[in-house]
């Protein structure tokens, strides 16, 4: 399956080694090319000190990363809407978007979730993962438990 991660925080890149290390083709992607730039001369995330970034986790800017894929995970702790709308644009149609940022729109006061839903208008389906997780224990391989 290809996937792509959307957000390369702590949480983002934790659940795209999850993906990859489960036999995956994935791509991370970040907003911005510093960012980028840091993943890719280190191969580890600066907030997820001592786990490895492998060779074959893709790293990009390119948004358009989520095309041909059968899932997208939308990790970005903030701008969730604009990046949604982004995703939706580039995404095919049907593909499972998951959310797994958490908070409320200031704007608006909706639900992330929410949020994800008005931007995809119906093209995606938009599931939420979330539990009592933490993204550096996910990245170590601690057992925790999402839903």
């Amino acid at each position: 399956m290809r996937a792509a991660v959307i957000g390369s925080g702590a949480w983002g890149t934790a659940l795209a080694l999850v993906l990859l290390e489960n036999g995956h083709d994935v791509a991370l992607w970040s907003y911005t090319q510093q960012e980028s730039s840091v993943l890719r001369e280190k191969r580890e995330n600066p907030m997820l000190k001592g786990v490895a970034l492998p060779e074959e986790l893709e790293l990009t800017t390119d948004i358009t990363c989520v095309k041909d894929c059968q899932m997208v995970v939308l990790a970005t702790p903030s701008a969730v809407r604009a990046t949604a709308r982004q995703v939706a644009k580039q995404a095919d149609p049907g593909t499972p978007v998951v959310l797994v940022s958490k908070g409320i729109e200031k704007e608006t006061s909706l639900l992330l979730h929410q949020v994800v839903e008005q931007e995809m208008e119906g093209r995606c389906p938009v599931v939420v993962l979330s539990g009592p997780s933490h993204a550096e224990e996910v990245g170590r391989h601690v057992p925790t438990a999402v839903v």
